[in-house]
């Protein structure tokens, strides 16, 4: 049973290996393919104003693979070749980043969110100590809760994945008129989008973010 849980732990680190691997892999693809006037600022922003948030500030960081948005400040933050690029890849990202910030554009449902983080970044950081520790003592109950820990917070997390793609199907529309997309350059898109969310859910596997 030890060998057990032990192995189910490291086939959820291995998924998440595999969507890192693969969100990575889709952007050095895209990030070839040029789209006109598609920076990560300027779809953000796009989207953003389309959902009436055209004041929520969008910035520059410095970094790689490092595009998030920030809970706290209420601020999209992106990296520099993100942030000034016109391609696919930055289209994307910047899209993407919009769609997480219009979830969280209510301050009542942030502050929540905000203690839900702070509450789920702990459960991670206990789950990854319960995992040393049985591992370390061979203790099936001690691996048992945190397996359960885990799972706890991987469903916790999932709930986002159906209101990211429900604001992405709301906005693409959008996007492909103003983009003047293309069927290819749509499919890429969505792909992409839909590496990100699992992306994103990946990596509540072993970090806490949104």
């Amino acid at each position: 049973m030890f060998h057990l849980e032990c192995l189910i732990y490291i086939l959820i680190v291995i998924y998440s290996l595999v969507y890192q691997i693969k969100s990575i892999r889709l952007y050095k693809k895209n990030k070839k393919r040029v789209l006109k006037n598609a920076s990560g600022l300027f779809v953000a922003k796009d989207i953003l104003n389309n959902n009436s948030l055209g004041t929520l500030y969008v910035t520059k960081i410095n970094g790689k693979y490092n595009d998030h948005y920030d809970i706290e400040r209420n601020v999209i933050r992106l990296s520099e070749v993100v942030y000034e690029e016109q391609n696919i890849s930055s289209c994307c990202i910047g899209f993407y980043q919009a769609i997480k910030a219009i979830m969280f554009n209510d301050n009542k449902k942030r502050k929540e969110e905000k203690i839900k983080h702070i509450i789920v970044d702990y459960a991670n950081k206990i789950s990854f100590v319960l995992f040393i520790l049985g591992v370390a003592s061979k203790a099936i109950d001690v691996m048992t809760l945190c397996l359960i820990i885990m799972i706890v917070i991987i469903v916790i997390k999932y709930s986002y994945t159906n209101r990211k793609i429900d604001i992405y199907n709301k906005n693409i529309n959008y996007l492909k008129k103003e983009y003047k997309l293309k069927k290819e350059e749509l499919d890429e898109i969505e792909n992409y989008i839909r590496t990100l969310i699992n992306n994103d859910l990946s990596l509540h596997i072993i970090n806490n973010n949104y």
